[in-house]
């Protein structure tokens, strides 16, 4: 019996929520949203997504944005609720942690927002400060006891602990507009992009000192590691996608996307990647070829995609 595959994701300027058949590429379902959702996690059980309501149409443009985090029924594809954030406003990265906790960063007013208990609470638990401005991106650890946040106005990658706001967050300098962010495997090493410095950064996630600085393409916006131990980075103005090894940042391979490639998704057994692409697409790559091939249509603007098995 073959295994159901679908692929979920944000579709920004068509205001949705959708899933895809992974083989057929056949649309399944697609959750009507408030304009403008952005970031998404899904539960380990992958029955609910939480889908930030940014509410503008990108980081550039003005207004105050949205205060909520949308909650989807993935199995009945519905908008079914929503997580209220007010008063803090432009709800955009998004983290859930190994206990099903819930992570919304507010890019308005640079607070994390903690829901411990989603399904039962929908106002937030907790919020803390993230000691930097237009707060935009974060990783968070497995366990939810840190977060890393990449501050878009004040050029810097914070470290926060969301259950004690006792702790001053503590900041580093990687390169002008960071964004893409993950950590290694066993979580002591975080990796940031530079959007303006077209950099990679290796940070000690610990003492957030910086240990290493090499140049990416132009424009690298997320940053991704595979079950094999390869990063790869999206450069979002070369259209292309950058492969690194994680312990020495040493560049193994760059791919042309030809279009701008927004995200990444590993197949959960397989040895392929899926990059939604901005002529609405989204194509997969072969891990072992490296060869990238066309998969499905989406609807407009695809954001972050999760592939879920069932």
């Amino acid at each position: 019996m073959h295994q159901q595959l679908t692929a979920v994701l944000v579709e920004k300027f068509s205001h949705s929520f959708s899933g895809y058949d992974l083989i057929s590429g056949e649309r399944r379902f697609s959750a009507k949203l408030p304009d403008y959702p952005h970031e998404f996690v899904v539960d380990s059980k992958g029955k609910y997504a939480y889908v930030g309501h940014y509410g503008v149409q990108t980081y550039a443009h003005q207004g105050i944005g949205g205060h909520q985090v949308c909650v989807v029924d993935i199995e009945r594809g519905e908008h079914i609720g929503s997580l209220d954030c007010t008063p803090y406003h432009r709800l955009h990265g998004l983290q859930i942690d190994r206990h099903d906790r819930v992570y919304a960063l507010s890019e308005h007013n640079n607070v994390l927002l903690v829901f411990e208990k989603p399904q039962e609470r929908q106002v937030p638990d907790r919020v803390v400060p993230v000691g930097g401005i237009k707060s935009h991106l974060f990783v968070i650890s497995r366990d939810g006891e840190r977060a890393y946040v990449m501050n878009l106005l004040s050029h810097t990658a914070t470290l926060v602990h969301p259950y004690d706001a006792t702790k001053t967050p503590v900041a580093v300098n990687a390169g002008g507009r960071p964004e893409g962010c993950c950590l290694n495997h066993d979580e002591t090493v975080l990796f940031v992009a530079s959007r303006n410095e077209h950099t990679l950064s290796m940070i000690d996630a610990a003492t957030m000192t910086v240990k290493k600085t090499v140049p990416t393409g132009e424009d690298p916006t997320r940053i991704y590691l595979s079950r094999d131990n390869r990063l790869f980075v999206t450069n979002y103005g070369e259209r292309s996608i950058g492969i690194y090894d994680p312990d020495t940042l040493e560049e193994l391979h760059r791919i042309p996307t030809v279009h701008k490639p927004i995200a990444l998704a590993f197949h959960p057994t397989e040895a392929r990647a899926y990059i939604p692409l901005n002529d609405n697409t989204v194509a997969a790559l072969d891990l072992q070829t490296l060869e990238l091939t066309h998969a499905f249509d989406t609807g407009l603007e695809p954001d972050g995609l999760v592939i879920l098995a069932k």
